[in-house]
Formats: structure tokens, C-alpha cells, sequence
């Protein structure tokens, strides 16, 4: 539901309400900048967003929100928006060591930095096991599923969801959606043809990816004018284009950008000199079929289209490039 405006009230807050078609997670974005996730079901939730940014120097960093009534339900999502919040903090930091150290002479300092994102994903799914193993008995736990992975845990929760809650709704919805991606995923192991897709470039003429990068190594590069870790990530990614496009590498940047605005204006900051597109209604079907749900992602195909590696960090892409281009 898009809205364009809430008038204020004298006390200068202001509300809306809205009836939910059934339980589940719900996110409110306030100008793409402010966000937070909800469990919506029978608890009214009230949250402080900043609103209108009126600071004159701005970083691309959004601040961490809070549900400040929150019943059962809201609590385990105070925490779980934290952690995610935690983590998306510890990821740009891991971002910015890596690219310096990758500019040192110190070999230690580049492999302790190159494992910062592998530390980041080991801490943040200990935080989610713990939500897991203490909030299991209220309904929003439901909502920790997609983070859990294949750990045991998962399986408890899912069986003790099965025994309590099997025609509860956002568990019917949970599995649905849980068959479809790991359907979806078998076809992106290593050595199947990338998904195809047709996607609109800055002039607006649709470029077609990846059929049309066969006998190059391509590399995918999805990522948003608004993601700070993406931001990052693209002075590696210039470096490494740098290097390797006369030895036949080629980068494809695919933005999940909402507003063709702002990923236009970020175009002309960044000054990527390789190809871009940008996917419609905030990436949500290209996001299905490459199975993503943070960015920077990076994917690498072959000269055929084939999957070399998904999730992969700039530096080891930079080692994968070297063993195939420099034979």
C-alpha cells in the first residue's frame, strides 16, 4: 500500500489505520530511508520515525527503529529488526576493512578482513538460533523461519509448528513460498545456466543478460543507490574491472532501485563505466529467481552462462578470476 501523505495532528504525531488482509509480517518505509518490520495481527503498534531528512550532511546509513508498545508478538520482532540491523551495521564495517586492507602490503590484514563477512553471517545466525530457541511459543516466531537455514533448530521449529499452529495462515504461507524457493534454487547450483532476463538500461532499451555476455566471464552485480554496503563494494568492483575487462571479464550492475530518480542520480555519482539496468517494482521477481534477500549480491558466470559462484565477496572473486583468466 503506497501513501503519499499523513496529515499531522496538533501534538505533531499522526496515525493511520489500516485493516490487514491476515497475520503475518508487514514493513512500514518511510521514504525509503526509515523501516521496520511488524507482526500484524492483534497488536496496535506505535513507532518514532524521524520523518523528512532536513540534515545538511547526509549519510547513507538509516537508523535503527523500535516498536515502543510492543505486546508478545512485537517484542520477538523488536529483537529480530535489531539483530538484522546489527548485522547490516557489522557488514559495512566488514566492507570498509576489506577495501583497505586490500590497498596494504599485509597479507595477514587481507585474510582476516576477506573473512569478515563469513564472521558477520556466523555471529548473526547465533542471534537467530537464540530467538529461535527462547520466543518458539509466540505466533511471530514463524516470522525466524526464512533466517534459520538448515540447522536443526529450524527443524524443531518447524515440527513444533506442525504439532500447534499447521493451518495457522503465515505457516500455510511459509511453506508455500518454501517449496517455490527451493525449487527455484535447485536451478541455481554451480554449472546451470543463470535465469534469464530483459531489463531496462538508462536509455530506457531493454538489455537482455545474460545471453548477451556469452564468451565472457560476467559478473552480476545486483545492488540499490540506497544500500550503503553496495556503495562500498563498487570501488573493488573498479579495481577488478580495471584489471580483468581486457581479459575478457564484464560486469552487469542490476539495481532493485523503486524510483528511477534516484538510481539515475546515483549512476552519475558512481560513474561505473560497465553496463546497468534496473529492475522493476523493487526487484521483487529478479530477487525470486536469482533467490536473494540482501544486497550486494554477486554472481559470476562463465563464457556459457553458467554459475561459477553465488554470494561471492569481492576479494575472492578477484582469486577466481586470476586461476581462470591468467591460465
Amino acid at each position: 500500500m503506497d501513501i503519499d501523505s499523513i496529515p499531522l495532528k496538533n501534538d505533531n504525531s499522526f496515525e493511520k489505520r489500516i485493516t490487514l488482509p491476515h497475520p503475518g509480517v508487514y514493513r512500514i518505509d518511510v521514504q525509503k530511508w526509515e523501516n521496520l518490520s511488524f507482526w500484524g495481527e492483534d497488536e496496535d503498534i506505535t513507532v518514532n520515525f524521524r520523518g523528512s531528512d532536513t540534515a545538511r550532511v547526509k549519510i547513507k546509513n538509516p537508523p535503527y527503529e523500535f516498536i515502543e508498545n510492543a505486546g508478545p508478538n512485537n517484542q520477538l520482532m523488536n529483537l529480530l529488526n535489531y539483530f538484522n540491523y546489527r548485522s547490516y551495521q557489522t557488514m559495512i564495517q566488514a566492507g570498509q576493512e576489506s577495501y583497505r586492507a586490500m590497498k596494504s602490503d599485509s597479507e595477514e590484514w587481507k585474510e582476516y578482513a576477506n573473512e569478515g563477512y563469513a564472521r558477520n553471517e556466523d555471529n548473526t545466525l547465533a542471534d537467530y538460533i537464540f530467538l529461535a530457541k527462547n520466543y518458539s511459543g509466540r505466533n511471530s516466531a514463524v516470522a525466524l523461519l526464512p533466517y534459520l537455514r538448515n540447522t536443526p533448530v529450524k527443524d524443531e521449529l518447524i515440527a513444533r509448528l506442525e504439532t500447534t499452529k499447521s493451518g495457522y495462515y503465515p505457516f500455510v504461507q511459509y511453506k508455500k513460498e518454501e517449496k517455490e524457493r527451493v525449487e527455484k534454487l535447485s536451478n541455481l547450483q554451480q554449472g546451470m545456466k543463470a535465469p534469464h532476463f530483459s531489463l531496462p538500461a538508462p536509455d530506457g532499451i531493454q538489455k537482455s543478460g545474460p545471453e548477451n555476455y556469452k564468451g565472457k566471464y560476467l559478473l552480476i552485480d545486483f545492488w540499490a543507490s540506497w544500500c550503503g554496503p553496495c556503495l562500498n563494494t563498487i570501488p573493488h568492483l573498479k579495481e577488478i574491472y580495471s584489471k580483468y575487462n581486457a581479459k575478457g571479464l564484464e560486469i552487469l550492475s542490476v539495481s532493485i532501485d523503486d524510483k528511477e530518480d534516484a538510481w539515475k542520480k546515483a549512476l552519475a555519482k558512481q560513474q561505473m563505466p560497465w553496463d546497468q539496468v534496473r529492475a522493476p517494482n523493487s526487484g521483487k521477481e529478479i530477487m525470486k529467481d536469482y533467490q536473494f534477500n540482501g544486497i550486494p549480491h554477486l554472481v559470476l558466470l562463465d563464457k556459457e552462462g553458467k554459475i561459477i559462484e553465488r554470494w561471492i565477496s569481492p576479494e575472492k572473486l578477484e582469486g577466481l578470476l586470476k586461476e581462470r583468466l591468467y591460465k
